[in-house]
């Protein structure tokens, strides 16, 4: 019986390994993104856009024959390019849909797309016109063919020039204004490279580029900047090189990790408290309300909170999170991140005029920019919150896979939540909108909402968080922090202890 692949369908992309994407199953899977564009979301064009992974360039010459057998037009940028980039290249062109061909951070033997409808509107399962990615799925199983009524064509794109500009003049950042800034920038042989090397160059700083050459064998290690030995080298660096700041980039450019001058990482939600100001500035006060990741740690809901936004925590998922931005905007929302180093934001098409609407997309090169200006106008504050942050103890994100019996997952978190309650946790499982958390907060000595007037000083507190992965197969992630070294292993050891029990009966393995 031949294996149809149908686990590339994911939560929020279509992601496999490329070994289980067969040629059969590839032009399938094209010709089912076709119908979709062309039938339901009658798209007349679509921007078409690659990262660096060696299996690319052939997913793309796929999509692009059904989708020009189909009669949509492809806006082709046949180079490598960062997904940031490709977002903004749809910002260029709002009534064309959008697929970017990538893995992500996954290592080089995944391949996958991210999806966009026309006007920039993110799709994923049971997001998008007739349920998004579902609908694709059932495209792909009844092997529907395009009705051709014309030949589409292909016109070659490149935005390059163009998404410097419009991140530079957004951030602030004019040419040569970063002069005297010496900054590492690792890609991590990703395809942000040229870029982000190219506007702060023209910012006037001082920077060395590792791995910038686009390599799909990542001969450094998995493109993932939270995986330590990929990073380390970087790290090194920073703590040899007399470095003001660093930022390491995953495989297709939308993660941005901040290393601070001694290496270690300043958490995406106290950077981005800092640059909080400024990005409220953009919108001169009309919009205030910021989405925080479920796993943001109190002190950064706390130093957001005191840069006037008003925080509402979110759960993950980078179509749900953009789509919730998107929503929302007309109603004060302005941009969210994850822990994971996802920087999102309703980004003004038009910089000059924002009557025209907005995007809710990623752009790392603007928040690297924005960043740098931040830092070299106060460097003392990114000191302040690294001390903030050294005096914290952290857990990183840790997974449990769980392939060999994925049905014990519920049970398994289940106990774990059930034993935090045990132990005087507040648990959280729902925004404050009423729509579900997919995971579970559980909260020690800690506030249900977070605002300038809120004290942790004095109690020790401490944070779990618990969900499954949507972008992993049959894994469970979990993720404690704590003002209390001893806090924080007791609670993860609590974790653990539950966890150790499915580990040696074989249902799981770390």
């Amino acid at each position: 019986m031949k294996d149809l692949n149908l686990g590339m369908f994911k939560p929020y992309d279509i992601r496999t390994k490329i070994d289980k994407l067969s040629d059969e199953n590839l032009n399938s899977l094209s010709r089912a993104v076709a119908v979709y564009y062309k039938k339901i979301l009658k798209a007349q064009s679509v921007v078409l856009s690659r990262d660096a992974r060696l299996y690319a360039p052939k997913v793309v010459e796929s999509l692009k024959d059904s989708l020009l057998e189909a009669g949509v037009d492809v806006l082709l940028n046949p180079l490598p390019i960062s997904t940031c980039q490709f977002y903004y290249s749809c910002m260029k062109n709002p009534s064309s849909g959008g697929i970017m061909v990538t893995a992500s951070h996954n290592p080089g033997s995944y391949i996958g797309l991210k999806l966009m409808a026309p006007s920039l509107f993110p799709l994923a399962m049971g997001c998008g016109p007739e349920g998004g990615i579902t609908k694709i799925k059932e495209i792909y199983l009844t092997e529907e063919k395009p009705e051709k009524d014309r030949k589409g064509e292909v016109k070659i794109i490149n935005y390059l020039d163009s998404y410097i500009s419009y991140s530079m003049k957004l951030a602030g950042v004019e040419e040569g204004s970063l002069k005297g800034m010496k900054i590492l920038l690792e890609f991590l042989s990703g395809s942000a490279g040229t870029e982000v090397s190219m506007a702060f160059e023209r910012a006037g700083a001082e920077i060395e580029a590792r791995n910038v050459v686009p390599n799909g064998l990542f001969p450094g290690g998995d493109p993932n900047p939270i995986i330590e030995s990929s990073i380390a080298p970087a790290r090194s660096a920073m703590r040899k090189g007399d470095f003001d700041i660093g930022f390491c980039f995953d495989g297709d450019g939308d993660r941005l990790d901040l290393m601070y001058k001694d290496g270690k990482q300043i958490v995406p939600g106290l950077n981005m408290a800092l640059i909080a100001p400024k990005l409220l500035k953009i919108y001169e006060g009309e919009k205030k309300d910021f989405y925080a990741d479920v796993k943001a740690i109190p002190i950064s809901l706390l130093e957001m909170a005191k840069s006037g936004a008003k925080i509402h925590i979110i759960r993950n998922g980078h179509s749900f999170i953009k789509a919730k931005l998107r929503e929302n905007c007309e109603k004060g929302y302005f941009a969210s991140e994850e822990e994971s180093a996802h920087y999102y934001m309703n980004f003004p098409y038009d910089i000059n005029d924002h009557t025209k609407g907005y995007a809710a997309v990623e752009n790392t090169l603007f928040f690297a920019l924005l960043t740098a200006k931040t830092y070299k106008e106060n460097p003392k504050e990114y000191e302040r919150v690294h001390k903030l942050e050294e005096n914290l103890f952290r857990e990183r994100e840790w997974p449990l896979i769980c392939e060999a019996a994925p049905e014990k997952m519920p049970e398994l978190m289940d106990r774990v939540e059930k034993r935090m309650k045990e132990l005087g946790a507040f648990i959280i499982k729902e925004m404050d909108d009423g729509s579900d958390l997919d995971a579970t907060l559980m909260r020690f000595n800690l506030p249900v909402s977070f605002d300038s007037t809120t004290n942790l000083d004095g109690e020790i507190w401490a944070q779990v968080a618990q969900r499954i992965s949507r972008s992993e197969d049959a894994m469970c992630r979990w993720e404690v922090v704590s003002n209390s070294k001893e806090e924080c292993e007791r609670l993860n050891g609590e974790v653990k202890k539950i966890t150790d029990e499915y580990v040696k009966a074989g249902l799981a393995k770390y």
